[in-house]
């Protein structure tokens, strides 16, 4: 019997997971829509605390990170609203 994992209910479940690393990196105009499917994404804390424990590169979360530290360099195309919006649904309980 396969265990359920967390990975399972995440809204990127079988779409291509080079979206959420080199593609994100390199193709600016696919951003806002990798980081709205992650808004929408039931798992989206768990998916965050695994990049950063981990110390991940790519998107975990709606966040893009390098070695589990947040990148100033592929988020910058985020409004504050759009930080706050992401930090709080991160973070709050």
């Amino acid at each position: 019997m396969k265990q359920h994992l967390w990975k399972d209910e995440a809204s990127c479940l079988g779409l291509e997971t080079n979206l959420y690393f080199d593609k994100y990196e390199d193709e600016e105009g696919i951003r806002h829509n990798v980081d709205a499917l992650c808004r929408q994404c039931p798992v989206r804390k768990t998916c965050f605390a695994n990049g950063v424990s981990g110390k991940e590169w790519g998107i975990w979360g709606g966040i893009y990170l390098e070695t589990g530290e947040i990148s100033r360099e592929f988020n910058k195309h985020k409004s504050k609203q759009d930080w706050s919006n992401t930090w709080q649904a991160l973070t709050m309980e």
